[in-house]
């Protein structure tokens, strides 16, 4: 990279979900692969800190990327090799049946049924050790089970991307151990294996194009904080940046047909619960199970805890709240998510340049599942046993009985005292034969033009309102194998 230019084969934008099962299957087929990553690239060693120094290092925007609209909402993502893979749960949900029945229905998705789907989460569920925990759950997990046992509520484990689960609560800073299999641990290594190459720190600022091809990119790489910009030609191009970057880019570089105007999420609140007894949950993996008697609409489950996260729930009454801080071993955090019926957008920063500016406008419908779930998330955790529970509302300190909780069931929270966040984002850029409402075909080539495609987060057609990793990599293995025997 010490030239002002370099021509490759195949240049994927991108080392998340999306971006390293491309580089890995391509590499298998024998491509020439070459991946840019803006963030950077980091070891074992630097993981597992605490979150005012792992967040800066591994987030954008050091965790603090705002979704704009009438209840702004906070949007976490990785910026590092690896992507939110290093960062999240780990959690492994494959796409349900209906979804994709949905998807085909409305954006004609082809080749995309649960059964052809198959091979691709089987694929991916070896390479990353996906599996049930083998060992006896966590204490905040045993209450959560026993509250939803209670309430009569469908209640399970989610499998997660994890070799073991040791009791550490550290997966948002990076697993330290390497227990959780973000990319870093099995696709980039094993795609380096086969010949791809990652560049860290190389953030791409326009694509470059000549009529239906795109021939490159102009990229910033940084060393030793100085920075350079480079030309990078490629024959064919992946834009595999995430949700909000990848439509960002195409924008940017003036591709605007269907691209970032249905942003979609999972917008997600959260409660911290506090019981008689002692669930040491910073030391601890996070609650393992999931309510999904109210699914699709409403999720329940558990949230990573700290003393950081703690004071951050608690931020939002903190006058009345922060003396919950001494207790906190006896507190555990838990989540209501709900599947998005609204829609946003992302577009570029008026100040020029590819900087994602993303707004999403709460649904009516939203704020209804968001009121319903956190009314019996609250119901669940006292048939728990829970003392108090204390959400991210201001102006609601704390909810002390059922009956403090259940009338949330029939009445909205109040939109203006909401803190809502959330880690899932997809559908920028949805995907389908539907050209009146889709960025790209049903393998992610974008239309109009003849090398140019998306594989990662935004090629998702609509919310699926589960986990949407194991959908990403098995769609990205899936297109990508397609691009390999298309393109010989």
């Amino acid at each position: 990279m010490d030239k002002a230019a370099l021509k490759l084969q195949v240049l994927i934008i991108g080392s998340g979900a999306g971006g390293a099962t491309t580089a890995a299957v391509l590499a298998e087929k024998g491509f020439d692969v070459y991946v840019l990553e803006e963030g950077d690239r980091h070891g074992l060693g630097e993981y597992g800190e605490r979150p005012a120094k792992a967040m800066p290092l591994l987030y954008r925007n050091g965790g603090m990327t705002p979704i704009m609209g009438s209840v702004p909402i906070g949007y976490v993502e990785g910026r590092c090799l690896g992507g939110s893979t290093e960062i999240n749960s780990g959690f492994w949900q494959r796409l349900s049946p209906e979804f994709a029945l949905r998807w085909q229905a409305q954006y004609d998705l082809q080749d995309a049924s649960i059964k052809e789907l198959e091979p691709h989460f089987a694929w991916a569920e070896q390479l990353l050790s996906v599996t049930l925990r083998p060992d006896n759950w966590p204490k905040s997990s045993v209450v959560f089970h026993r509250g939803a046992e209670t309430m009569g509520w469908s209640v399970h484990e989610v499998p997660r991307a994890a070799k073991s689960c040791i009791n550490t609560n550290r997966c948002a800073s990076g697993c330290p151990v390497g227990a959780k299999q973000g990319m870093t641990q099995n696709l980039v290594p094993y795609a380096e294996k086969l010949g791809a190459k990652f560049l860290a720190g190389c953030k791409v600022k326009l694509l470059l194009r000549d009529k239906k091809r795109v021939t490159g990119v102009l990229a910033e790489l940084t060393r030793e904080n100085r920075k350079q910009l480079v030309r990078i030609d490629a024959d064919y191009v992946f834009v595999c940046a995430g949700a909000s970057q990848t439509p960002a880019l195409l924008r940017c570089s003036g591709i605007k047909l269907h691209v970032g105007n249905t942003f979609r999420i999972h917008p997600m609140l959260k409660v911290s619960a506090l019981f008689d007894e002692d669930l040491d949950p910073e030391h601890s993996v996070l609650p393992l199970l999931q309510v999904k008697e109210f699914w699709p609409d409403i999720s329940l489950g558990g949230s990573y805890f700290s003393p950081g996260h703690l004071a951050l729930i608690l931020s939002d009454n903190w006058k009345q709240s922060q003396n919950l801080m001494k207790q906190y071993s006896r507190m555990a955090s838990y989540y209501v998510a709900v599947r998005s019926t609204g829609s946003g957008t992302v577009r570029n920063s008026v100040l020029g340049g590819m900087d994602a500016v993303v707004r999403y406008e709460l649904s009516s419908a939203d704020l209804r599942h968001i009121s319903q779930g956190f009314a019996r998330v609250c119901e669940m955790l006292f048939a728990a046993g829970a003392k108090k529970v204390f959400p991210s509302i201001s102006g609601i300190e704390s909810i002390s009985s059922e009956l403090d909780a259940v009338r949330w069931l029939d009445q909205d929270l109040p939109r203006s005292h909401l803190s809502l966040s959330t880690v899932h984002a997809f559908s920028s850029c949805p995907m389908g034969e539907r050209k009146d409402r889709c960025a790209a075909n049903s393998f992610g080539k974008v239309f109009n033009f003849d090398n140019l495609f998306i594989n990662d987060a935004s090629m998702l057609p609509d919310s699926p309102g589960t986990n949407p990793q194991a959908t990403i990599m098995a769609l990205a293995r899936r297109n990508a194998l397609n691009f390999a025997a298309t393109n010989r």
